[in-house]
């Protein structure tokens, strides 16, 4: 296996059983208490797919408000949208409006788009906001 799948593999693994553990200890419950709101904060990619990202901050960015909107900046491209939650930490996005315009680094752009249009459930662990899609952790966002 190269590298990359080990890091990222091993990375999923320390999240999943951070993920399992909060439930049970005071310091995991604490960061929960003082998680970053889901709404009102930006959150900025931080990983997708298992990879690492090092990404500029002023793009690969979104915002959720109250009302049920998220909107963002990915490569180059501005993008909108409504969001439902539901249950135990369940979120559904809605179609995406988003300007066209070609840059570098459109794919990533283009997969974190795709990462929330599949997204079923998320998670916020202190400062990072973890996209869940059946189960598997899709993508990483630190709040800024």
């Amino acid at each position: 296996m190269t590298h990359r799948i080990v890091r990222a593999i091993a990375m999923s693994a320390i999240l999943a059983a951070t993920i399992i553990l909060c439930g049970c200890c005071s310091v995991c419950r604490q960061r929960q208490k003082n998680a970053k709101p889901l709404t009102g904060t930006t959150w900025h990619l931080v990983q997708i797919g298992g990879e690492e990202m090092s990404l500029p901050a002023d793009k690969y960015n979104m915002t959720f408000d109250a009302e049920g909107r998220v909107s963002g900046i990915g490569a180059c491209n501005r993008f909108t949208g409504g969001y439902e939650l539901s249950g135990k930490l369940g979120i559904h996005f809605g179609p995406m409006a988003s300007t066209r315009m070609y840059c570098e680094n459109i794919d990533i752009e283009s997969e974190m788009l795709g990462v929330l249009s599949s997204a079923t459930h998320y998670d916020i662990d202190y400062d990072m906001l973890i996209i869940i899609s059946d189960g598997t952790i899709k993508a990483l966002f630190k709040a800024l």
